[in-house]
């Protein structure tokens, strides 16, 4: 394949994040069952969840300002 394109948002971040965008859908978005899930804090699920979040945040800006 010839060209230029981009990947898409959640092909640019982390495989560890990935997998954790993946279980949080499974979860129906529900932050108490990934806690749960997880073995962690509801407040642990949301900073992680708050990580990926500005990761691809971070990767849309440098796409458009690239």
């Amino acid at each position: 394949m010839e060209g230029s394109f981009q990947l898409p948002p959640l092909a640019r971040i982390s495989r560890r994040d990935q997998e954790f965008v993946v279980a949080f859908v499974k979860a129906s978005g529900s932050l108490k069952e990934m806690a749960s899930l997880l073995g962690v804090s509801y407040p642990t699920v949301r900073g992680r969840l708050d990580e990926i979040i500005e990761n691809l945040t971070r990767g849309e800006e440098e796409v458009h300002h690239g």
